[in-house]
């Protein structure tokens, strides 16, 4: 069992490092360490959300931890040391009939155990639980001791992650529609046509922008305007497919990067976003009053570079609304 100066001396080494920047890598590193301060054969970090989890398990010997997301619900001994707070210490853990499979060790035939509660604020409650084999010796006051000054440590280190998790989201991200913001649309553009330059692979970009919006503000107001803008936002997000990019360009418009996509698919993608805002029931408008007209580029075809596409998506878009709006066109539709 360690020594109350390792543990101190452990914890602290854990504050110094530079903390992961994943939930499931801290995880990972709190669970190696509770192996080796508490001289465990298996530990277990339950993160509990309603009536499901995510387990996280690590044995004695093993590399990586192992990630059981998505578990059904727990038993009532789970539930009751998260509402009541405090550490428990069991002696058998094969012969106590509170416990069910899922708040067991995995792969382990374990007999003493500690279960430790996480209390961490606005995230989901669980706990940290590290095992010895059945007949093995039972946990000291010691080791319940180092646990908990780990799952306090842990549980600050989680919200510390949360917390910059949300700054890094709030950064490149649109505050009113949800969507990437101008900012991160340029990084990844660029990012996207050195990856098609690579391959040489076609890389499309639409730009959007929404028809009559103006005149819906000045009937409305711009607090319904707003909403309108997040519900397109929506619908863009609903017709592209998971690697696609949606981003907000300006005050009414939308940009999508479309990579592995040719000239045709990205008519077809802005046909079908256009299509899917024209039949939406938009609140105080007949339908059909708000529509959205698309530009289409393509790299390397049309532009060689990311500010060069967006120009060239741009002309296409001004096209599309003096041609009348409600509508898809493209820089070689212009040329011809």
């Amino acid at each position: 069992m360690a020594s109350r100066e390792s543990i101190l001396e452990t914890l602290l080494e854990l504050s110094s490092r530079p903390i992961g920047r994943s939930r499931s890598g801290l995880i990972e590193q709190m669970l190696r360490v509770a192996l080796l301060l508490t001289d465990s054969d298996g530990a277990v970090v339950l993160l509990s959300s309603g009536r499901s989890g995510d387990r996280y398990v690590q044995l004695r010997g093993q590399e990586t931890a192992r990630h059981e997301p998505g578990l059904a619900s727990t038993g009532d001994f789970t539930r009751l040391l998260m509402r009541a707070g405090h550490p428990a210490r069991m002696q058998d853990l094969a012969q106590d009939g509170r416990f069910t499979e899922r708040e067991r060790c995995p792969d382990l035939d374990a007999g003493p155990a500690l279960f430790v509660p996480l209390r961490m604020r606005e995230q989901a409650p669980g706990y940290l639980a590290v095992f010895r084999r059945r007949g093995g010796p039972q946990y000291s006051a010691g080791a319940l001791h180092a646990s908990v000054m780990l799952a306090t440590w842990a549980a600050v280190a989680l919200e510390n992650v949360r917390l910059s998790e949300n700054v890094e989201r709030l950064a490149v991200t649109d505050d009113l529609t949800q969507v990437y913001n101008y900012r991160f649309l340029k990084t990844a553009l660029r990012r996207e046509i050195k990856r098609a330059g690579r391959f040489r692979q076609d890389l499309a970009l639409c730009m959007i922008d929404v028809d009559n919006l103006k005149s819906y503000n000045d009937r409305h107001g711009h607090l319904r305007g707003s909403h309108l803008l997040k519900e397109i936002a929506g619908l863009l997000a609903a017709q592209v497919r998971s690697f696609d990019l949606v981003a907000k360009y300006g005050g009414d418009e939308f940009t999508l990067i479309l990579p592995q996509t040719e000239r045709e698919g990205a008519i077809k993608v802005g046909d079908r976003v256009r299509a899917a805002v024209e039949g939406h029931a938009f609140p105080l408008a007949p339908a059909g009053q708000i529509t959205v007209s698309v530009g289409v580029a393509v790299f390397p075809y049309d532009a060689a570079d990311a500010t060069g596409l967006i120009q060239a998506s741009d002309r296409a878009l001004y096209h599309a609304k003096q041609q009348g709006r409600n509508r898809v066109e493209t820089v070689r539709d212009q040329a011809a």
